[in-house]
């Protein structure tokens, strides 16, 4: 069973916009099964609001291409993959999973994060994890992706901050749910987010998950279609740092007894 998750273009539109695509086209936009749910509770630094008509104008035209992309990349070769990326290695004993080299790979299609059996590690499996070399204030960041096929794997596109938040863009869970939560790490965890769930299993095509993240408010969408909003109001100082990551997790699901994949 294909567990890897495999991830495109990460672009960056000039006036602060990141996004990721891919030549591998959407299969089918997702359909909402039902609203957003009201998951974490409001903090301070975010508060949920439901979805307005100016929410969805904004989405449109960050992906209608008028706003030109001053960074791209697709994960094209393993040049373009050091020069504005990092692979992490870290072996956390809260996750069933490290995370080696060896989980990162490339193909024709971009970039794969593959689950691989291990040993000497706490985990006895690995799973993938790079972030970006460059920061980024602002913008909207859109990522193509097609989620690993089964439970028990987090596929997330994240970014934080210098000031202890972290936006979770997506956490992926098969087959059908994004979870979409702001951090704030110090000085004590505080989070508030959102849970979306689909008529779509998500593993069986790529699909687009994005933040449009503006002094006043972070927008999350899927496939073009604004899903969720919180208000910041200026919360957010610090520059973010982009993450692609999987993890295999007890909050992802039941993980199998062989997640290799």
């Amino acid at each position: 069973m294909k567990r890897a998750v495999t991830l495109f273009f990460i672009t960056l539109c000039f006036n602060a916009a990141i996004w990721a695509q891919s030549t591998s086209p959407v299969n089918k936009p997702v359909t909402l099964l039902g609203a957003a749910t009201w998951d974490n509770p409001d903090q301070p630094f975010g508060r949920r609001r439901p979805v307005a008509a100016a929410d969805k104008v904004s989405i449109t035209l960050y992906r209608s291409g008028k706003i030109p992309a001053f960074f791209f990349a697709n994960f094209g070769g393993p040049t373009e993959l050091a020069s504005d990326w990092a692979i992490q290695s870290d072996d956390n004993s809260t996750l069933k999973s490290c995370r080696i080299p060896a989980s990162v790979t490339l193909n024709g299609n971009g970039l794969i994060l593959e689950t691989l059996a291990v040993t000497g590690h706490k985990a006895a499996w690995s799973t993938g994890y790079v972030y970006s070399n460059f920061k980024q204030h602002y913008g909207y960041f859109e990522c193509r992706m097609k989620a690993a096929h089964g439970a028990g794997i987090n596929n997330a596109f994240w970014l934080t901050t210098d000031d202890s938040f972290e936006i979770d863009i997506t956490e992926v869970k098969y087959p059908n749910y994004s979870h979409m939560t702001l951090h704030h790490r110090k000085p004590v965890h505080q989070a508030v987010g959102f849970g979306q769930l689909f008529t779509d299993n998500l593993s069986y095509g790529y699909h687009d998950y994005a933040v449009l993240w503006t002094q006043q408010s972070l927008v999350f969408a899927v496939d073009g279609e604004a899903v969720a909003v919180m208000d910041i109001v200026d919360s957010i100082k610090g520059d973010a740092t982009i993450r692609l990551s999987t993890a295999l997790a007890d909050f992802a699901g039941k993980i199998p007894t062989n997640p290799v994949g």
